[in-house]
């Protein structure tokens, strides 16, 4: 039931592209039989890149009673890409999310946000109150697709997860300043039992579906 964080989106380091290129090769690494139909290199500056959290959200899905979807997202993200664009591989995402900024949208009789706090409580909040990812190895699964690999923190424990990334696209921005911004999606399905997140298991469901979106760009 989180976010992986977020990715990450959560989000991806690995699929970035040169900033207004007609022609966007996937930036991951290539298996031996593609690589000369995708490049590796990429042409972007290296270093660090700050997710937008204007431009960025964290959401999470559970199904109800066998029922519909029941949907949240987290308020409070963060998120740092540390790209090698001659080798995308070798680049590195960390991200987190507050796990006391889940927002429900519901509320009690007194319009106050009680519901929020319990599944805070729920995910480790008390004990662990930042949701982080950080990433172990990036590879391709696509032309503009990739698998990101890596270490979910949540309610004390650590585990592997994987979010599958699309790359929506890279550029240089002129309403930022004409700093280099890139767009990912991400998505990953994790169960939430192997956190140690198991309240209400008796009439929701055990995996956890994480959507992200996200813009980073460079510092």
């Amino acid at each position: 039931m989180r976010a992986g964080m977020i990715a990450a989106s959560l989000l991806l380091a690995a699929c970035v592209n040169a900033p207004g290129s007609q022609s966007r090769p996937a930036p991951l690494t290539a298996p031996a039989a593609a690589a000369e139909a995708f490049a590796i290199a990429i042409d972007l500056p290296a270093g660090e890149y700050r997710l937008d959290p204007r431009h960025a959200s964290v959401i999470f899905r559970i199904r109800h009673q066998g029922l519909a979807w029941f949907t949240a997202r987290f308020d409070a993200r963060d998120a740092t890409l540390h790209l090698d664009p001659e080798d995308p591989s070798r680049s590195r995402l960390e991200a987190s999310v507050e796990a006391n900024s889940v927002n429900t949208g519901v509320l009690n009789s007194q319009g106050e946000r009680d519901f929020d706090r319990q599944i805070a409580r729920a995910l480790g909040a008390e004990t662990t109150p930042r949701i982080g990812f950080v990433s172990s190895s990036i590879s391709r699964t696509g032309r503009f697709t990739g698998a990101v690999t890596g270490d979910l923190s949540m309610n004390g424990q650590t585990h592997p997860a994987v979010f599958d990334v699309t790359y929506d696209g890279g550029r240089t921005d002129p309403l930022r300043a004409g700093a280099a911004a890139l767009g990912f999606s991400a998505r990953a399905t994790i169960p939430r039992s192997a956190w140690g997140a198991t309240q209400w298991s008796a009439f929701t469901g055990d995996e956890v579906e994480i959507v992200i979106e996200a813009e980073f760009v460079k510092t």
